[in-house]
């Protein structure tokens, strides 16, 4: 089974009294399916899970799968600090209804590497749902060079997929070398999406802040229509500069676009857990005027559609 398109990675929304507002992330789950996502990835790094007990992320698959019900399919990213708790958590993420998992590196300083890629191979040699490897050299201080990725996905077959947040040169430099065996997603909100679609990728894992643009964006491009293309150029140049404020840095990104989501729920407030970005007035406001445009066109998706 190969896997494609837009797959909105979920914010994690929480209590007052500090636990995981299940209702609110059924609800952010209800609107990514209404917009049209291909599928739904949840414990990223927007979701905080650096702030959360294992339990809690469990949990959190938990009430995610069940509320997908397999309408689409369903990526885990497991954060777990060793290999075996990482291979427990893809089992118990599978039990929950994920089709593929997402594999971060070891939290803490960088790891050699070699090191990187034995931890890798070790897991996903021991995982029996399709591996992704996250790999991030902006926001994560351990990472693969393209040709450390190349060399660890041939060694270990069960790693079908990247989630591929560096520069996309490298990245078509990596899918040209193993000649589409893998399926690359993109990251950072789509900054660079078209040039990793040009360059064989096959998605992208964007928080959901815009995602039925971006689905809309997603579709026409690969429709090969000329005029279908030009309208994913013109969709993805709409969004840019919300995706550029929103990702110059993850706790930035935390703070105003998961408000930006609950206002699109009807959510009256967020609560958050320590540590955080207190958001300006000014934030708040350049936000909300970055996602206007954004708001608009959505509505024209809407009538678009069938």
């Amino acid at each position: 089974m190969r896997f494609s398109g837009i797959y909105p990675v979920l914010y994690a929304f929480f209590r007052e009294d500090g636990t995981l507002d299940d209702a609110a992330m059924e609800a952010q789950v209800g609107h990514c399916l209404d917009a049209g996502a291909h599928g739904i990835t949840v414990l990223g790094l927007v979701t905080e899970v650096n702030k959360m007990t294992t339990a809690e992320r469990l949990h959190l698959v938990r009430v995610v799968g069940k509320k997908i019900a397999k309408r689409v399919p369903y990526a885990v990213t497991i954060a777990e600090p060793d290999v075996a708790g990482q291979v427990q958590f893809a089992k118990d993420a599978k039990e929950a209804g994920a089709d593929w998992v997402i594999l971060q590196p070891p939290p803490g300083p960088a790891v050699p590497e070699r090191d990187l890629q034995r931890h890798f191979g070790g897991i996903a040699d021991k995982v029996d749902l399709p591996v992704a490897i996250q790999n991030n050299p902006v926001n994560l201080p351990s990472f693969l060079s393209p040709d450390a990725l190349v060399e660890v996905c041939k060694a270990h077959p069960n790693i079908r997929l990247l989630k591929a947040e560096g520069w996309s040169v490298e990245i078509a430099r990596v899918l040209d070398a193993l000649g589409g065996s893998v399926d690359a997603f993109g990251g950072h909100g789509g900054i660079e999406f078209l040039s990793l679609l040009r360059s064989g990728g096959a998605g992208l894992i964007p928080a959901p802040d815009c995602v039925a643009l971006q689905v809309a964006l997603f579709e026409d491009f690969q429709s090969g229509e000329p005029a279908r293309i030009e309208n994913a150029k013109r969709l993805h140049a709409t969004a840019l500069p919300l995706i550029v404020f929103m990702t110059r840095s993850l706790p930035g990104l935390v703070a105003y676009g998961k408000r930006l989501m609950a206002q699109r729920l009807g959510l009256p407030r967020t609560y958050e857990r320590a540590p955080f970005h207190t958001p300006t007035q000014f934030g708040l406001d350049e936000s909300d005027r970055l996602i206007a445009d954004i708001k608009n066109i959505e509505k024209t998706l809407k009538r678009r559609k069938p």
